[in-house]
């Protein structure tokens, strides 16, 4: 018995000798994704790539076209180095892959799904792109393959093509984006040097609020226009898909910063975001808005009617503007300023069990003396049931001599939830200077 008890007890000391030993022991390096690859060394920089096929569309149609890309003019081919930026492992993009070098952002247009296994953010990609197809689509540039059908665009990449002409190395790093304004990137105008070196780059913007806060990020089954806005009214787009793994996230309330691929269509910005975790700190409600009251003024008065305080001869301040899909006021008529008055008043709205609620709408404002003055003169007012009209502050209220339109913001209408209220658009001409304010797509909306 005695025997087997040291017996034991030598098999449990040798045990724990050789499990000793393996701790000790110094675990293989973890293989570099890509080192056994030969990967050629970089010929031209993506903006150089995109510079240099930009204006070669054949038709002179720079909407969407596309060229094939030969060799460069020592007869070497064209191979640019990226980092990958764009992921589709929730599904917000789609078969487009987005790289960045130090001077631009360049989307391929890619045949195949869940490419975020194969190519991960923050992982170096090299492409050999001589023989594949350069061109526009929307204005956007896009790396692709030559037009299928009827489509002027470069087609998507087939999978064993790009796999055949692309190496994706190394652990995949941290990307930075590049900190931008809504102003900034607005005022880039397509075809130029800004435009190709901003566009399909990884980009974040900060102290944005959306309209939409509330709102799911699309419509189930659509793409979905979104619109955030900066502390000054300006305005960018939220382009999301409805077929999306994120599409039902709510957008939230407060400000925040959004990361996200800066792309382009047709005339205007879009932001692509990866993922829901690229809307950070917003410090505002994630709860679920509906809408209470919806007008566009897109053909007439719609609801709403018009209260004239005081015409002051004129035989009427308030008309529909088809031309522009507004309603629109002026005290300005055969070249002499009027000193009126007129509300566009909407029905009531009762928000009667809301706890939350806002407002917004958009307007152009023009020919009014001073921001100042268009301030006093443009009036958002409201009116609770038995009570008098109040002017709130509009706190996108950014221009007085332009027809852009800029979003009002999120007007907080929370201290009348409960009530009955009318909004109205409250118009007052100057004898001195009247201005003309346009107004459409009114929303109010809340939550219970």
């Amino acid at each position: 018995m005695k025997k087997s008890i040291i017996y034991i007890t030598a098999l449990m000391l040798a045990a724990a000798g050789f499990s000793s030993c393996d701790d000790d022991k110094v675990l293989p390096p973890m293989p570099v994704p890509g080192e056994d690859l030969v990967i050629p060394a970089p010929t031209s920089t993506i903006l150089e790539l995109k510079e240099a096929y930009i204006n070669s569309s054949s038709s002179g149609d720079s909407f969407s076209f596309a060229t094939e890309i030969g060799k460069k003019a020592d007869d070497s081919d064209y191979i640019i180095k990226g980092v990958v930026v764009s992921s589709d492992k929730e599904g917000n993009i789609y078969k487009n892959l987005m790289i960045e070098d130090a001077t631009a952002g360049l989307t391929i247009a890619l045949d195949l799904g869940d490419y975020y296994q194969k190519y991960k953010v923050g992982q170096e990609l090299t492409v050999n792109v001589t023989g594949l197809y350069i061109g526009n689509y929307g204005n956007c540039m896009q790396l692709g393959v030559a037009p299928s059908g009827t489509r002027k665009q470069p087609g998507r990449i087939p999978e064993e093509e790009f796999a055949a002409r692309a190496y994706a190395y190394g652990f995949p790093h941290a990307v930075e984006p590049e900190v931008v304004t809504v102003e900034q990137v607005n005022a880039i105008q397509p075809g130029t040097d800004e435009f190709l070196a901003m566009s399909s780059r990884l980009v974040e913007f900060k102290d944005m609020e959306f309209e939409n806060a509330g709102e799911p990020l699309a419509v189930k089954g659509s793409s979905t226009s979104r619109y955030a806005m900066d502390a000054n009214g300006n305005r960018i787009q939220l382009y999301n898909s409805g077929l999306s793994k994120i599409w039902t996230k709510i957008l939230p309330g407060g400000k925040g910063n959004i990361i996200g691929i800066l792309s382009f269509y047709n005339k205007e910005w879009q932001i692509l975001i990866n993922s829901y975790s690229d809307l950070q700190g917003f410090n505002g409600s994630t709860a679920p808005l509906e809408e209470i009251l919806t007008e566009s003024f897109a053909t007439s008065v719609g609801v709403f009617t018009i209260e004239d305080v005081d015409l002051a001869g004129l035989t009427r301040v308030w008309s529909n503007d088809s031309r522009y899909s507004c309603m629109k006021a002026s005290g300005y008529v055969s070249n002499v300023n009027h000193a009126c008055s007129s509300r566009l008043v909407s029905p009531e709205i009762d928000l009667t069990g809301y706890t939350t609620v806002k407002a917004s709408y958009e307007q152009a404002c023009n020919f009014f003396q001073s921001l100042e003055a268009a301030k006093a003169e443009a009036l958002f007012e409201v009116q609770a049931e038995g009570g008098e009209w109040e002017a709130l502050t509009v706190p996108g209220f950014t221009d007085y001599a332009s027809w852009t339109f800029k979003s009002s913001g999120n007007i907080d209408l929370s201290k009348y939830a409960g009530k009955k209220i009318r909004i109205a658009f409250h118009y007052l001409g100057s004898a001195t200077k009247s201005g003309t304010w346009e107004v459409k797509n009114v929303k109010v909306a809340g939550s219970k």
